[in-house]
């Protein structure tokens, strides 16, 4: 008698195990379906957009209207691309690419179209920091800005979708 009630006993338990480990993989599935869901809608490539960014330049005193851009810098300029997807961020800087992960939230500004919160490895990240993010921002006609509040190295670049 002693032995079926053994028997019985883990057959319970195995079960109820079973049943909470079947509902934690569907709620961690139905997790990661609504996961990455406020960058959804700006994932692709993206050329840097040389009007658009000298643009801002001009306006921040960064460059003058009159001062024409040489032709070197323009080939530069446009070998310079940025992809958004699925949990990172990649930018290819004249042959440099460099790869950033992140996960994404609503934005904390108001013209913001969503945060990027950057995951950075454990060799970058730096103790006591502030959480790194960038705020994505639409301009309107596929055109995107990525600003920074810890680095402004992309806060005068405007992209434009190319997919």
């Amino acid at each position: 008698m002693f032995y079926t009630d053994v028997i019985n006993s883990l057959t319970f338990c195995y079960l109820r195990f079973m049943k909470y480990k079947l509902l934690l993989l569907s709620f961690l599935f139905i997790g990661l379906g609504f996961a990455q869901k406020h960058v959804a809608p700006y994932k692709g490539a993206y050329h840097l957009d040389f009007n658009g960014t000298n643009q801002i330049m001009i306006e921040k005193g960064l460059a003058s209207a009159d001062q024409e851009i040489p032709e070197e810098v323009k080939k530069q300029m446009e070998g310079i691309t940025l992809k958004i997807q699925k949990g990172k961020i990649a930018m290819n800087i004249m042959g440099k690419k460099r790869e950033m992960k992140f996960s994404d939230q609503p934005s904390s500004t108001e013209n913001g179209a969503c945060d990027l919160v950057l995951i950075l490895d454990k060799d970058q990240a730096i103790e006591g920091a502030k959480e790194n993010f960038l705020t994505l921002i639409s301009l309107g006609e596929g055109k995107i800005q990525l600003i920074s509040e810890q680095s402004n190295d992309t806060n005068n670049f405007v992209w434009k979708r190319v997919e």
